[in-house]
């Protein structure tokens, strides 16, 4: 059986690494083509010695000479978007993993796609800045757009094979993140370190954050409105302490298909690469012998605001979806940074929409122009308030 050649997109990072567990686990089954990483580029060079990758790509021009040194293959050696935008174009390659915290992989992936390959999608900030564009695209090339977080993965294991009008509503589970019961009042004394001691999930800090605030599931809502062509009201929040269900589908006829597994990375990810064949995993299995106990509860929109903001930013559509997403970097950024407070990140995305100039039918060049001026609005209402 022929081996699948794949690109991954942010490979030092959580995403980059579970894909490469899954990727020694079936090493029968790829050939690691190309990795893009940010600035922990002795670690990119490992992982290109470790496959003998065609490609690497590193973002900082400034670790370039000393990140070619450590390359004891024929590895091509690439910088940022340029790097990636090759490798994702070449045509061996069947399928790109995208694992790009942020935005930057946006325009590797729109080209991966025109090229043809299959996208295995963990940056949701793409289909949320572009999401219109994208999945048009997705449709013209006639490729797989695979999601790999772990709610998203499983709305498409529960839909697989159903007609795209046979889904009543999207329950998209959630953990409800460190401060699922803590009272608003206390809002003000959550600093970083508590804000990032996530209970289930080990994640990047930038995730971690976005967890804590629900803008992660908030994000991930508009993600599941492009991927599966729902109306934003057929989408619905559910907090589910656990993260043992991962998303359910309710059906037309009232029937309701959920996914579980143990919270790993590891299973969607496998999924998204083998797809459609299954595999064994490395990861054991759930113990249902030990006992499972399985909860949900309704998001708390008052104290986590982030979940009516997404939907109102569907509902203007246009560049609005992108600027609610860039605002939202910064003011993780600042936060972590420790130069705000926590309830002051929801006050820069609000005043962020508020400003920024508003095109309902925005081009690719435009919905990157509108990113660009939300950071900028962002900023200085950072620098005048904080």
């Amino acid at each position: 059986m022929k081996k699948k050649n794949i690109v991954i997109l942010g490979c030092t990072g959580s995403i980059g690494d579970s894909t490469l567990k899954v990727v020694r686990h079936l090493s029968d089954q790829f050939n690691v083509v190309g990795i893009a990483g940010g600035s922990r580029f002795e670690k990119v060079a490992d992982i290109a010695n470790e496959f003998d990758c065609k490609y690497a790509s590193i973002q900082h021009e400034e670790n370039f000479t000393q990140f070619k040194s450590l390359l004891t293959t024929s590895t091509k050696a690439s910088l940022g978007e340029e790097g990636m935008v090759e490798m994702c174009s070449d045509p061996s390659v069947d399928l790109v993993l995208c694992g790009i915290v942020g935005t930057a992989g946006l325009v590797p992936v729109l080209e991966a796609i025109r090229s043809g390959k299959d996208i295995g999608l963990a940056s949701k900030e793409i289909l949320v800045m572009a999401g219109e564009i994208v999945m048009a695209e997705v449709a013209k090339a006639g490729v797989k757009m695979i999601p790999v977080d772990s709610e998203h993965n499983a709305i498409f294991q529960c839909l697989d094979g159903q007609s795209d009008n046979s889904y009543r509503r999207i329950l998209l589970t959630c953990s409800g993140g460190p401060f699922r019961n803590t009272p608003k009042e206390d809002f003000e004394s959550i600093t970083r370190k508590t804000a990032l001691n996530h209970p289930t999930w080990d994640m990047g800090p930038k995730i971690t954050i976005d967890s804590a605030t629900l803008m992660n599931k908030s994000l991930e809502l508009i993600e599941a409105v492009w991927l599966f062509d729902a109306d934003v009201d057929q989408v619905e929040v559910v907090i589910h302490p656990q993260s043992i269900v991962h998303s359910m589908v309710e059906f037309t006829d009232g029937s309701i298909l959920s996914q579980m597994s143990n919270p790993d990375m590891v299973f969607p990810i496998q999924y998204a690469l083998t797809y459609p064949e299954r595999y064994k995993s490395s990861i054991a299995p759930m113990d249902f012998t030990k006992g499972v106990s399985l909860t949900f509860e309704g998001p708390d929109h008052d104290r986590f605001p982030s979940i009516n903001m997404a939907k109102d930013c569907l509902r203007r559509g246009g560049t609005s979806p992108a600027v609610f997403n860039a605002a939202n970097e910064v003011a993780v950024e600042a936060f972590l940074e420790e130069s705000i407070p926590f309830l002051k990140i929801w006050d820069v995305i609000r005043h962020t929409e508020e400003k920024h100039s508003f095109i309902k039918k925005p081009s690719l060049e435009e919905i990157i122009k509108a990113d660009s001026e939300a950071r900028e609005i962002a900023k200085d209402f950072l620098a005048k308030n904080s």
